[in-house]
């Protein structure tokens, strides 16, 4: 499997008119799969603190299971977010410059054409129509500072296209800045939510966070990819620092999970609302093969949705019937 090794990393940032700082960011790196390995600089982010933030947090939990990676190894989320944190601190110059928006058939243009129409709605989306013709009718050329907000309704978090199609690591200035960054909190780890978990084998987890239900997180990775993703980044926005101390801390709850209690009864869903027919077969013929089925179909066939078993026993032969593939 392949992995992102990074070999370098920077921040560029300007001000808006109404005191607000862009960031650009610039990751360099290459894939472990690809040979001969040659590192190269990509723009992988465009936006305010919050929106670059989102995805640096992103890839952070990419971190976990290793598909980002150092040349020295591993990196933790944690250590990941506080590197950039850094960068994001003493950003270099972001000059100003014309940027060219037109649309071609190359998968390298500003606008590849097959995606035209979906920036062209986003433009229109964001109270650009104008410009959304003139793209439309060829091409229009925009400042970088001025017209900012337009080119994140495109290359933006919320936009359809990657800043690396206009922006690149040699736009950036020479010279470093101090920009104002969130300080942490001594208190932000105050702010963990209660975590409960249960080991289903080595691997799988069932987590439960704060009053939400419990869920299969997946493998340990992805539960923790996904606690940096859905929970950790909404709080360390509101209470910086944060990300330091609760990454590591539900890392050491998922790996010392305990194994289901024996009395726990499941529900499991037999259809859930908008699953493909094959994979509910496909589980239907787990559920009998498993033993929790009988092999014969069920004489009563009823709307039932759910079966209920327990986690060390067998299913009760009460819910056989409720079962109809």
């Amino acid at each position: 499997m392949s992995s992102t090794i990074l070999t370098g990393k920077r921040a560029a940032a300007f001000q808006k008119a109404d005191g607000e700082w862009i960031y650009a960011l610039f990751e360099r790196g290459y894939e472990s799969n690809i040979y001969p390995h040659r590192d190269h600089w990509s723009a992988v982010a465009l936006g305010n603190y919050a929106d670059v933030m989102r995805k640096l947090f992103s890839h952070a939990s990419s971190c976990e299971g290793g598909m980002v990676r150092s040349k020295a190894g591993s990196i933790k989320p944690e250590n990941f977010i506080t590197s950039w944190q850094r960068e994001l601190a003493r950003p270099f110059t972001l000059p100003d410059q014309p940027i060219t928006l037109s649309s071609s058939a190359s998968m390298y243009s500003a606008v590849p054409a097959l995606q035209l129409e979906a920036v062209r709605l986003s433009l229109i989306r964001a109270g650009f129509e104008a410009q959304a013709d003139e793209l439309a009718a060829g091409g229009l050329t925009v400042s970088l500072h001025a017209d900012i907000d337009l080119l994140l309704s495109i290359y933006g978090n919320h936009g359809p296209l990657s800043v690396w199609r206009i922006l690149k690591e040699y736009d950036t200035g020479t010279v470093q800045i101090d920009v104002p960054v969130p300080l942490a909190s001594k208190k932000a780890i105050d702010r963990m939510p209660e975590v409960r978990c249960h080991a289903i084998d080595r691997d799988n987890r069932l987590i439960a966070i704060g009053v939400a239900p419990w869920r299969h997180a997946g493998w340990q990775y992805n539960a923790i990819g996904s606690f940096i993703t859905d929970v950790v980044y909404s709080i360390e926005m509101d209470t910086p620092g944060f990300a330091k101390k609760a990454i590591p801390a539900f890392r050491d709850t998922v790996r010392a999970a305990s194994t289901i209690p024996a009395a726990t009864r499941i529900t499991v869903t037999r259809s859930p609302e908008g699953e493909d027919k094959s994979r509910i077969r496909s589980a239907g013929e787990l559920a009998r093969n498993s033993g929790w089925l009988p092999t014969a179909t069920p004489r009563r066939m009823c709307s039932a949705s759910h079966l209920v078993i327990c986690s060390g026993g067998k299913t009760p032969t009460s819910c056989f019937t409720d079962w109809a593939f």
